[in-house]
């Protein structure tokens, strides 16, 4: 069943569970499902059901279930119960290793799980998000030098524009924006790998009391503070600072958000929804969706600070004999704390399909080797290079459906 959950496959998982008795190991991989699923309460409530009796039988998927949990609290903005989760994860590992030193089994431990649980730790003291609605959030989109759509928000008297990204884990800010827009720096450093570029970053952390978003008041909004260097994105002749970013847990927060290509962003019960719509599911802090790729249906994160979609490892492996047409190449990928050159494939088309549409894109990377970053795990990040071939794209936290509109014509999606 650890297959089904790997490639998303849920409805297969379903007709197992269902054939299984009741005990720890239906709840196990029912909880781990919710938990793709966006069903926060319901997995946690599961995995703390089989947690006794896989500690008891030293069970490895003890930590499993318990790194499980942390995503679920941190995704309910409740970090200090995700900090009190990792430190049992890294309880149950230093168990497992017979070892009392959990200094040393974090040492161990794999990054991204080490990095998370520096994050909220950090986080602990912070209350939860809450949204206050006021009125209709529909603001008008401009695109940045990267290609990637912002909004321009006010906080403390200082208007900047925010770049709106499902695939930043949290909102960002740079030191000298955090000073100037009233964002409270906590003590304490952690780090964090960027995107596509695996890239460690040393940061802080913060939170801002209150953000308005049209006619939402967001409260309580944590920060990953960066250098400002490290939010300057550089490859090839591109210099572009970015200053903030309005990240996924926000974005969740507003329950529904759609980027319409008429140039507006809209949030809440009055955004519009796609004509389309397929399952949305997550993977830990970013939205995955499953596309239609020749005759199988795979999994895909879904990036809207991403200009362009790079295709992984398990993309190559799967498709290198497929006779796609693919050509041998290099290129210099940017993300926060630089760049990095790399030796990929392009494939001239690319054809994805959203429900029962189809999205067309042109001369994509593909990565032949791991990156040490997300990107490895799935098939791919999806960029607005497949965004843009809908008049809208739509996610909706609430009932866990990602939407497209009607598609564009040609020229006009081509047009970027």
């Amino acid at each position: 069943m650890d297959a089904e959950l790997a490639d998303y496959r849920l409805d297969e998982l379903d007709r197992r569970l269902a054939a299984m008795p009741k005990g720890v190991e239906r709840d196990y991989y029912a909880g781990q499902a919710a938990n793709l699923r966006g069903e926060l309460k319901a997995s946690e409530k599961l995995l703390r059901r089989a947690l006794e009796g896989l500690r008891a039988s030293r069970d490895a998927r003890a930590a499993d279930a318990l790194e499980t949990i942390a995503d679920d609290e941190t995704k309910l903005y409740r970090y200090g119960r995700a900090s009190r989760a990792f430190d049992e994860y890294f309880a149950v590992k230093a168990e497992k290793q017979g070892d009392d030193s959990k200094a040393d089994v974090k040492a161990d431990s794999k990054g991204d799980v080490k990095d998370d649980a520096k994050i909220v730790a950090l986080l602990s003291q912070v209350k939860p998000m809450k949204v206050t609605w006021h009125g209709a959030v529909r603001l008008p989109m401009t695109q940045n030098a990267i290609g990637s759509n912002t909004a321009e928000l006010e906080t403390n008297g200082v208007k900047e524009h925010w770049l709106l990204d499902t695939g930043a884990n949290y909102s960002v800010a740079t030191r000298s924006f955090a000073k100037a827009a009233g964002i409270r720096v906590l003590p304490g450093f952690a780090a964090t790998g960027a995107g596509v570029t695996g890239i460690e970053n040393k940061l802080q952390v913060g939170v801002l009391p209150s953000l308005r978003i049209g006619g939402a008041t967001v409260r309580n909004v944590a920060f990953l503070i960066l250098d400002d260097a490290n939010l300057k994105i550089s490859a090839g002749d591109l210099n572009f600072q970015i200053n903030a970013i309005l990240g996924y847990p926000v974005l969740q927060a507003l329950g529904v958000v759609t980027f319409a290509q008429d140039g507006t962003f809209e949030a809440g019960p009055t955004a519009r929804r796609g004509v389309t719509t397929v399952p949305l599911y997550m993977q830990r802090l970013d939205p995955v969706a499953l596309f239609g790729v020749k005759d199988a249906s795979v999994p895909f994160t879904l990036d809207t600070g991403a200009s362009s979609t790079d295709l992984s490892v398990r993309y190559y492996e799967r498709f290198k004999d497929a006779g796609l047409g693919w050509k041998e190449g290099h290129d210099e990928a940017g993300g926060a704390g630089g760049s990095v050159k790399r030796t990929i494939f392009r494939q001239p088309r690319v054809e994805l399909k959203v429900g029962d549409r189809t999205a067309v894109l042109k001369n994509v990377s593909i990565t032949p080797k791991k990156t040490n970053a997300g990107l490895d795990e799935l098939y791919g990040n999806v960029g607005q290079d497949l965004f843009r071939d809908f008049e809208s794209v739509t996610f909706d936290f609430r009932q866990m459906t990602f939407g497209v509109g009607a598609p564009r014509a040609a020229d006009a999606a081509v047009a970027r």
